[in-house]
């Protein structure tokens, strides 16, 4: 059995739009199977950088998630997931 892909969370401390992203990701997690790692972008001045302007942001497999908001409900976000990891299974 293979481990569950990781899905990480770019995110900030008092972000609401992330905090939102994170419930929804956290409703989905135990139908399809993944782990979540969310990482603070204002621990690394590399992630700071990268996505200071655009948190939140999902990464899976190294590849940034397009098309993902704080706005994405939670069966889209389950079905574009699922694709993605049958993407980077490939």
């Amino acid at each position: 059995m293979s481990a569950p892909p990781i899905v990480v969370l770019y995110s900030k401390p008092g972000c609401c739009l992330c905090e939102t992203l994170e419930a929804t990701l956290r409703e989905v997690q135990p139908v399809i199977g993944f782990v979540v790692e969310v990482r603070n972008i204002t621990t690394s001045a590399e992630w700071f950088a990268d996505f200071q302007y655009t948190i939140p942001v999902l990464e899976v497999a190294g590849r940034t998630v397009p098309g993902i908001s704080h706005r994405t409900a939670a069966r889209q976000l389950a079905e574009q997931l699922a694709a993605v990891f049958a993407e980077s299974t490939l």
